[in-house]
C-alpha cells in the first residue's frame, strides 16, 4: 500500500515542486525499508534462538488473516486511484495509516521481548519520523490537527486501563509516582468520559504524541480548568465513580502543580507509558 500510494502520488504530481516533495518520500521510505528488512531478520533470529520456531502451517495462517491480494487492489482504487492529485493520494495513505496503525504499532513496544525491545523502539522511532516527513510533505497546518486528532482518538480507544498515565511538567519536574500513574491511568477513560457529561475538554486532549512532548498543548490553564472541572464532579453528593477517593486525591495534586506551573509560565502535558 504504501509503495503504490507514492507510485500513484508520483503519477498524479502536477508540478515539479511536488514531485520533488513525493520523491524525496520515497528516497526515505528505501531507507526505511533496509531498517525495516534489518529488524525484521534479527527479530526471527533472536526468536529462533529463543526457541520459537514457526512451523509452516502456523505461518500460513498468521498471512492468511491479512488482506488478500484483490483486497489490497480495490483498497489501492479506493483510497488512491480516485484522488484527484498527489495531495490527495499522500492524505489518503496518511489517513489510514498513520493513526490506528501507528498507534497501535507504539503500544506493542511494552510487549516486547526484552532481547529485541530496544530495536523494536528504534525502528519505531524511525517509523514515527517517516509518517512526520510524509505528514510535512503534505504541508497543511490543518492536516496535521486532523491526523493528531486521529491519533489521539486511536490512542484513547487502544489504551487500556493498564496502561499510566504520567503528568509531565516543564521547567520544575512534578513529583508523580508510579501508584498515582496507575491510578490515573485506571480512571483515564472514566474521566474523559466525565469531562464530556459536564462539558469540559477531555484530558486526552492534552495527551503528548511524538514530537510534541515539551512543548506543552495549549495553556496550563486549559488543563487546569479540566482538572478543577472534574474535582468538582467527583465532589458532587451522589457522585459515584471507581475509586473515587484514589482519583480525587490524584488530581488534588495535579490541580496544585498546575497552580503553581501557572505562576512560572510552565507547560505541561500527560504521557502514556509505553
Amino acid at each position: 500500500m504504501e509503495e503504490r500510494a507514492l507510485a500513484i502520488a508520483l503519477e498524479k504530481a502536477k508540478t515539479p515542486e511536488q514531485r520533488a516533495k513525493v520523491e524525496r518520500l520515497i528516497a526515505l521510505r528505501d531507507v526505511l525499508m533496509q531498517r525495516r528488512d534489518s529488524f525484521s531478520k534479527d527479530a526471527v533470529a533472536k526468536r529462533h534462538a529463543r526457541g520459537e520456531i514457526y512451523s509452516k502451517a502456523r505461518v500460513a495462517a498468521i498471512n492468511a488473516m491479512g488482506p488478500s491480494k484483490t483486497d489490497l487492489e480495490d483498497n489501492v482504487n479506493s483510497l488512491y486511484l480516485r484522488q484527484a492529485d498527489s495531495e490527495g493520494v499522500l492524505k489518503a495513505h496518511a489517513r489510514s495509516h498513520f493513526a490506528y496503525v501507528l498507534v497501535s504499532a507504539r503500544l506493542q513496544l511494552a510487549h516486547m521481548p526484552p532481547d529485541i525491545a530496544d530495536a523494536a523502539r528504534d525502528i519505531q522511532g524511525h517509523e514515527e519520523s517517516f509518517a512526520a516527513a510524509w505528514i510535512g510533505a503534505i504541508g497543511d497546518a490543518g492536516f496535521k490537527t486532523e491526523i493528531r486528532q486521529l491519533q489521539r482518538e486511536a490512542l484513547r480507544f487502544l489504551r487500556t486501563s493498564t496502561r499510566p498515565m504520567y503528568l509531565v511538567t516543564h521547567p520544575v519536574p512534578v513529583a508523580f509516582d508510579d501508584g498515582e500513574a496507575q491510578d490515573l491511568g485506571k480512571a483515564w477513560n472514566k474521566l474523559d468520559d466525565l469531562a464530556l457529561e459536564i462539558g469540559v475538554e477531555p484530558l486526552s486532549t492534552f495527551i503528548a504524541l511524538p514530537d510534541e512532548e515539551g512543548c506543552g498543548l495549549g495553556s496550563t490553564s486549559r488543563i487546569l480548568s479540566t482538572v478543577h472541572a472534574l474535582i468538582g464532579a467527583l465532589q458532587t453528593p451522589g457522585r459515584k465513580f471507581p475509586s473515587k477517593r484514589a482519583i480525587g486525591s490524584v488530581l488534588t495534586k495535579i490541580h496544585a502543580a498546575l497552580l503553581q506551573l501557572g505562576e512560572t509560565g510552565g507547560s505541561a502535558y500527560f504521557e502514556v507509558d509505553i
